[in-house]
């Protein structure tokens, strides 16, 4: 399995190394997300001693139990609809949040981060593609929510946008897409410039993600092979 996985990540390295070459990007500005949610403990450490530091989890419980057996420079990403129930362990155990996309779920993540006195990095969802089956604020709504993310919750620092394409899109209307989420970034860096982190890019599409700007990819069996 390592021989496997020392593989792939050699293989996604080298796409992100070309990608960024044709657009005019800096390699390490990209940051691999290591999508392990259903994953082994095993393979989390496979990974982690690969040089694998960031990892994404959608489940509390599951990003909970992982936290407390994996190494502590492991760097937790909460990438999967946030329960109000779950909050708490979210807040504990994450140190970015991906899927913000509720005035109410950042007030309990806020009161959560206080009460354990810290604080975490926050992207906002947005819905792209206005999706029925997908969470995320829509991108009329962007500006504003965001505004009240950054200005209100001080254990919450906004850091940028995440998005989950249609991934079933021909090349044109993806293309659209993608330009339709760099204008909304621009809009944002131009209200809140600290807010730059764009996350965006899974296995089916992350060489055009980044070559649309994505700093966070986020990529799960193409690198950690198949799930449990």
């Amino acid at each position: 399995m390592h021989q496997n996985l020392a593989s792939r990540l050699r293989e996604v390295n080298t796409n992100i190394q070309n990608a960024c070459a044709e657009s005019n990007a800096d390699f390490n500005s990209v940051k691999l997300i290591a999508v392990s949610k259903l994953q082994s403990i095993e393979t989390i450490l496979t990974a982690s001693r690969l040089g694998v530091r960031d990892f994404g989890e959608s489940y509390a419980q599951e990003l909970a139990k992982k936290a407390l057996k994996c190494p502590k420079d492991i760097i937790w990403h909460f990438i999967g609809p946030i329960q109000t129930n779950k909050i708490k362990l979210i807040a504990k155990h994450s140190q970015w949040i991906h899927s913000l996309d509720r005035l109410k779920v950042a007030e309990k993540l806020n009161a959560a981060c206080k009460e354990y006195k810290k604080t975490v990095s926050i992207l906002v969802q947005v819905n792209i593609d206005n999706e029925l089956s997908k969470s995320g604020i829509k991108p009329e709504d962007m500006i504003s929510f965001a505004q009240d993310i950054d200005s209100n919750f001080p254990n919450l620092n906004l850091k940028g946008l995440m998005f989950m394409p249609n991934i079933n899109l021909n090349k044109t209307n993806q293309l659209k897409t993608f330009k339709n989420i760099q204008f909304l970034m621009q809009s944002l860096i131009n209200l809140l410039p600290n807010c730059d982190q764009l996350s965006l890019g899974t296995s089916d599409d992350y060489i055009e993600a980044i070559k649309a700007g994505s700093s966070m990819i986020r990529i799960g069996e193409d690198l950690l092979g198949p799930r449990s």
